[in-house]
């Protein structure tokens, strides 16, 4: 067949084949043209398809169409989206085309200064007009394309929930297998969960094989802080290695980082590091992972060195992990607390017991290792966790562990019907001094938990605490009750105390809320005994102040209280009996303080012993002891005469020694009182091994005039004691008197100005009680009831100073004394006696050229009666008191003696009998010892003095006889003189004055030779003068003009209390002026 057809060809004419040539060449000529067309008309004819294409995805573009090729494709200035705010901006594009059997491909794409602007918030990447390319139809696996993709000088810009973050890549290669590229990230101000990095920079590296991105690099943050505190880091640094599969739904890798230090919930690590593996996909991440930590700090917690190792998955809400941990040096108390804790019982019967527990404490924190176990899950809100091993020793000894097979579950949240946490088998201590105990839980069939805690008697120094099996039960409900009783051993302050027991019962709810013992409980002791107090067996009811419990602990806070109600205790101070009571004694715990309602306390025998007492004591803990205040204190020491009242003071119990600072106030004990109420406010008191010591300034409350300092010393042991007052200067003035001071002296003297010194101590002892002291004053005025008293001055020796009695022989100089007529440089002897009384042994005044002198005599002050004082005048010279009296219209001559009998009562001083003699020449003293039934002679044949009245008589109408009175009385010589005196000195004194003489002068109311016969004539007088004593006294000069008095008692009859003797006629009256008989 071949053949033939050739043969056919061969047949064919030229212009046959002429033909068949030019058809030929016009197709191929249409073709040529049509393809050179097309090529000519390339760039409209793309533009057009991608425009028709961009249009038909709604996407909003602007570009430049430079270069169609072939196989090259290249697009410059390329905008898609906003022109002004577009979210692809691309310098230059470039796409080479591949041509395969069916249709051309992009074999491969160059992109040059490329600037993409994204946002991923929410969890979903919006890239803009970008998205609009996506086949949201398709459920084709992803999977990166075949082509060669070269970046350069690309940015992204991508808005995250944690902020703007700031992208460059650069890389070439096939995305299938072979592309490998650089990623620099940058984030500001970074915001994760609460969380802010204040500069977050990652530098990875992008490699690509067979469709699996891998990718590795350091990610760093100089810093990490979250607004609640919960997690702080500080120069973090990972480095990361992650491979992810082609379809980007399975990763796996492994991560290392570092830190130099974080925080999370009060939790702070050093150094911590980090380096973990992982696998793993959408639905569940499993890993494992090792934390590494230079050291742990949580509050007091501290560990050294440590290490966890834990494996788990994570994903779809759950998680579950396990593992163990290896922590060295573990300590829970600072060096602080420890000290603090060593010393919290100071002064307590648990001293040693903590001291012992607190260096066994300090012990087990050094050169230790803890070694755990642990497993946790978690779903959504809820999870569990489990301790199941838990192993701690120490180079001291000490063990804590849990046995075999325990364990220790906790769940979240808590459900109704189960505990919160549940202890399996039994977590044990001993050794190291700590003590040894065991805690035993099992679980109850409601979901609760009961269990015991059994514990060895812990022992030191002298001290003991037992407790009986301490017996719980907690609810399914979260509460958990307690039940034990404790008996406790140990030393007090110089003592101790035994047998020391009290029941508890205790109630722990889910909150963390404790009550320890609701109701009253017994508290007693077998003995206690601290320095020279001891008390024997006592029982005492103890109940809680409030319903919350005797100890309640709630959100941290400490409340309860315990009080006990008509407290008793009987015991023994040294040899003395001791009781102390109170209507009622409470204590708070939430402040620590405490308070005695009408405390008391007796210490010696029943008769005699020392009272203290305050309506109200509280009190506190302070620095080494107890301390506070006290209010309404009273006290007596034994059967010293001295009371306390009224008392105010700070109180302090340290070191074993009470003390007290404040204010009290003395009074005399004695009824009626012989002082008056005084007080310091500068009383100090301290009662330390059997010793009070006390000591104050004690002033006028009134004025707070000083009265003088007191130094107390008492010897519980011995019961002796005493107490020494210094009066440096106690002055009386204008403010200050002495009946401020006692009221014996109210009445009795006034107006007093001096100052008085002196010491004087009491002292007592089982026997009784003594007191002496000495007391001076130099130089006193004061004013006294018989008159003003200027310079007294006399030192007082007691010898019974509370009962205010001396020696006999005391001696008082007086500078002067005027109660009318002044009386100078007296000297007074006396003594005082006991209930108030003052004897007076004697006194001596010179008075106008004789002596005054009071004689003995004893007055009461102690009851409201009359007092006797009797003066005795001897040897008073008539001329020198009137020139004392500065009389100048008289003048006298004689010598006189008598007696002053003075009574002194409720209304004031009086002269009762008084009587003043005149002496006749060449007679002895008349000593006077009582004026009833005297009998005053008078001799005849004696002559006694002259009185002379030279002054003017201004009354005219005292007729004939008064002239011859007056003229008589201005030379007369008298033989006798008789002065009776009666009256109250500072009211009305009636005076008699009686006296014979002898007329010696011409008298003027007759004519002279009727006067001649007058001289030598003899008179008797008798005048009664009622007047103001001591405006008589001292006013006598101003009587210029006595006439008065003598016309106005002239006539009126005078009956004189006394034999005078005065009408037997003198001798000279029968003889004239020239001697001649008459």
């Amino acid at each position: 067949m071949t053949e033939a057809a050739a043969s056919e060809g061969d047949d064919l004419s030229p212009a046959a084949r002429r033909r068949g040539l030019r058809w030929t060449l016009v197709a191929l000529g249409l073709v040529v043209l049509v393809l050179g067309v097309l090529w000519i008309q390339r760039k409209p004819i793309a533009d057009d398809f991608i425009a028709r294409s961009l249009a038909a995805r709604d996407v909003r573009a602007r570009y430049d169409l430079v270069q169609v090729g072939v196989r090259t494709q290249r697009i410059e200035n390329l905008v898609l989206g906003d022109p002004v705010r577009p979210e692809l901006f691309a310098k230059a594009v470039e796409i080479d085309l591949g041509y395969g059997a069916v249709q051309p491909r992009v074999v491969a794409v160059r992109v040059t200064g490329a600037r993409l602007y994204g946002d991923a918030r929410g969890g979903t990447l919006r890239l803009g007009e970008l998205d609009k390319f996506r086949d949201s139809s398709s459920t084709a696996p992803f999977s990166l394309p075949d082509i060669d993709l070269r970046l350069s000088d690309s940015r992204i810009r991508l808005e995250t929930d944690a902020g703007p973050m700031g992208m460059t890549i650069a890389g070439s290669g096939n995305l299938q297998s072979g592309f490998a590229g650089q990623l620099a990230a940058l984030m500001n101000n970074a915001a994760m969960a609460g969380c802010v990095a204040p500069r977050l920079t990652a530098y990875l590296a992008i490699r690509l094989r067979e469709g699996s991105p891998h990718v590795t690099g350091p990610v760093r943050a100089p810093a990490l802080r979250c607004a609640d505190g919960g997690v702080t880091l500080a120069a973090l640094a990972a480095q990361i290695d992650l491979r992810l599969s082609p379809q980007l739904d399975h990763w796996t890798g492994s991560v290392k980082g570092a830190a130099s230090a974080a925080r999370a919930q009060g939790v702070t690590l050093a150094g911590p590091t980090l380096a973990g593996r992982f696998d793993g996909m959408a639905k569940a991440t499993r890993g494992e992972a090792t934390l590494g930590l230079a050291a742990l700090r949580a509050g007091t917690l501290h560990t050294g060195t440590g290490s966890i190792r834990a494996a788990g998955s994570f994903g779809g809400g759950r998680m579950q992990a396990k593992g163990q941990g290896d922590v060295a040096d573990l300590s829970g108390l600072s060096a602080s607390g420890l000290a603090s804790l060593r010393t919290a019982g100071s002064g307590t019967p648990v001293a040693p017991l903590v001291r012992r527990l607190a260096d066994a404490l300090a012990a087990a924190q050094r050169d230790n290792r803890t070694r755990f176990r642990f497993a946790a899950s978690s779903a959504g809100n809820a999870g569990e966790a489990t301790l199941s091993a838990l192993d701690f020793t120490s180079g001291s000894g000490a063990h804590i562990r849990l046995s075999e097979g325990g364990r220790f579950d906790t769940r979240w949240p808590a459900q109704k019907d189960m505990s919160a946490w549940t202890l399996t088998g039994s977590l044990a201590s001993e050794g190291g001094g700590l003590p040894v105990a065991a805690l035993r839980l099992r679980a109850a069939p409601d979901g609760g938990v009961s269990g015991q805690l059994f514990a060895e008697p812990y022992v030191a120094s002298g001290a003991r605490l037992a407790l009986e099996p301490v017996r719980f039960v907690a609810s399914a409900g979260g509460v958990t009750r307690i039940f034990t009783a404790l008996t406790l051993d140990g030393p007090l302050a110089g003592g101790s105390v035994r047998g020391l027991s009290l029941p508890v019962e205790a109630t722990l709810r889910r909150n963390g809320a404790l009550s320890v013992n609701p109701a009253c409980a017994p508290l007693r002791f077998t003995s206690l005994r601290t320095g020279s107090l001891v008390i024997g067996r006592t029982n005492l009811r103890l109940c809680p102040t409030t319903s919350a419990g005797l100890l309640a602990v709630n959100n941290g806070r400490v409340a309860g209280g315990g009080t006990i109600r008509a407290l008793r205790i009987n015991g023994a101070l040294g040899d003395n009996p001791m009781l102390l009571t109170a209507d009622m004694a409470r204590a708070t715990l939430a402040d620590g303080r405490f308070t005695l309602a009408h405390a008391k306390l007796l210490i010696g025998r029943s008769d005699t012993p020392i009272r203290l007492s305050a309506a109200t004591l509280a009190g506190g803990s302070l620095r080494g002891g107890l301390g506070g205040t006290a209010g309404g204190i009273e006290g007596q020491i034994g059967a010293v005469p001295l009371l306390v009242r009224d008392g105010n003071a700070r109180w302090s119990f340290v070191n074993s020694a009470l003390a007290l600072n404040g204010a009290i106030t003395v009074i005399d004990a004695a009824n009626p009182d012989r002082f008056n109420p005084l007080v310091s406010r500068d009383f100090r008191l301290t009662l330390a091994n059997s010793r009070i010591d006390a000591q104050g300034l004690f002033v006028v409350p009134r004025t707070d005039a000083p009265v003088g300092r007191v130094v107390v010393t008492h010897d519980l042991g011995s019961g002796t004691g005493q107490a020494d007052m210094v009066v440096d200067a106690l002055r009386f003035d204008a403010a200050t008197q002495p009946e401020d001071v006692t009221r014996l002296a109210l009445g009795v003297v006034a107006n007093a100005r001096g100052t008085v010194t002196g010491r004087g101590q009491v002292r007592w002892t089982s026997r009784g009680v003594t007191s002496t002291g000495e007391f001076s004053t130099q130089g006193m005025n004061l004013a006294a009831a018989f008159g003003p008293v200027e310079g007294l001055s006399t030192t007082l020796r007691f010898t019974d100073l509370i009962g205010l009695v001396t020696a006999p022989g005391q001696v008082a100089t007086v500078r002067s004394i005027n109660p009318g007529i002044e009386v100078v440089d007296g000297v007074i002897r006396y003594q005082l006696l006991p209930n108030q009384q003052v004897g007076v042994e004697g006194g001596r005044w010179p008075f106008s050229g004789g002596e005054l002198t009071l004689l003995p005599s004893v007055m009461d002050f102690g009851a409201e009666r009359a007092r006797n004082l009797t003066f005795r005048v001897l040897g008073m010279d008539a001329g020198a008191f009137i020139n004392t009296m500065e009389l100048d219209n008289i003048s006298a001559t004689g010598t006189f003696d008598g007696l002053l009998p003075m009574v002194f009562d409720a209304q004031g001083g009086r002269i009762v009998g008084g009587i003043l003699v005149a002496r006749q020449q060449g007679m002895p003293p008349l000593v006077i010892q009582h004026i009833e039934g005297l009998d005053v002679p008078c001799d005849r044949n004696r002559q006694g003095g002259t009185l002379a009245y030279v002054g003017q008589v201004s009354n005219e109408n005292l007729g004939r006889f008064g002239r011859l009175a007056f003229d008589a009385l201005k030379n007369l010589q008298y033989k006798c003189l008789t002065i009776l005196m009666d009256g109250a000195i500072d009211g009305e004194i009636v005076t008699q004055v009686a006296f014979n003489g002898v007329n010696r002068g011409e008298l003027s109311a007759v004519p002279k030779p009727i006067a001649r016969q007058f001289i030598g004539l003899p008179f008797i007088f008798n005048i009664k003068i009622s007047a103001p004593f001591r405006g008589l006294m001292n006013t006598a000069k101003s009587f210029v003009d006595p006439s008065y008095l003598i016309r106005s008692q002239l006539g009126d009859g005078f009956q004189p209390v006394k034999q005078n003797h005065l009408a037997v006629q003198p001798r000279e009256s029968d003889t004239g002026v020239s001697g001649e008989k008459k």
